[in-house]
């Protein structure tokens, strides 16, 4: 597991900040949500791509280091699976990656009569490098074995459901090793995020073990 750091530019550091600063406006609405984490979603996308807060900024730190970790493993014959939790990256992702090269999508969009089918395709067509999707259509269920390398562009809440969309490649019939690497921005929620997600890991894992 690889915690790859980035660094966002001026735009997407505007973006950020500024969705920082309104959250901190507003904490007392932070503390009475019933669900806090959600209130944290908008600070998340910011890091991941910020055109979703603002349409005139399409500046990715995030993006920018998966083109060029996708590339590396394209170059060294491996396939690459690409996890977020929203529609809202996977798709500018997609696209963006499918200007150099052939890639499959599954989200929560993806008709189940296809989904297979889409698998397929990246398991046994070796003209077909990348598929990227969303953890809670694509993180379980689904045999990925094909894939070597993963890059989660954000992560799960917890550990168990990172645990599961790695195993999508790490499973009896998977032939190579698997590298996993986990996009953070540096200074931003994703050290936070991270942190917590470690963890609690730990905590579970000492839970299971004793």
């Amino acid at each position: 597991l690889i915690n790859e750091y980035v660094e966002m530019g001026k735009e997407q550091s505007a973006v950020y900040n500024f969705s920082h600063q309104e959250l901190k406006d507003n904490i007392s609405n932070l503390k009475m949500s019933n669900n806090p984490l959600a209130e944290l979603i908008r600070l998340r996308q910011a890091t991941g791509y910020p055109f979703i807060l603002n349409d005139e900024i399409t500046d990715s730190a995030k993006f920018d280091r998966m083109e060029e970790l996708v590339e590396d493993a394209v170059d060294n014959g491996r396939k690459v699976v690409i996890f977020s939790n929203w529609t809202q990256i996977t798709n500018p992702a997609y696209e963006r990656l499918s200007k150099k090269y052939r890639g499959v999508m599954i989200t929560g969009e993806t008709k189940d009569s296809i989904r297979q089918q889409i698998v397929n395709s990246f398991q046994n067509d070796d003209s077909v490098k990348f598929i990227i999707g969303t953890i809670g259509a694509m993180g379980t269920g689904l045999t990925l074995t094909a894939g070597t390398v993963e890059i989660f562009l954000d992560e799960p809440w917890n550990m168990a459901l990172k645990e599961q969309a790695i195993d999508r490649c790490h499973r009896i019939g998977a032939k190579s090793n698997i590298t996993v690497y986990t996009l953070l921005c540096k200074g931003t929620i994703d050290e936070r995020i991270n942190s917590l997600v470690e963890k609690k890991g730990a905590i579970s894992a000492i839970l299971v073990d004793d």
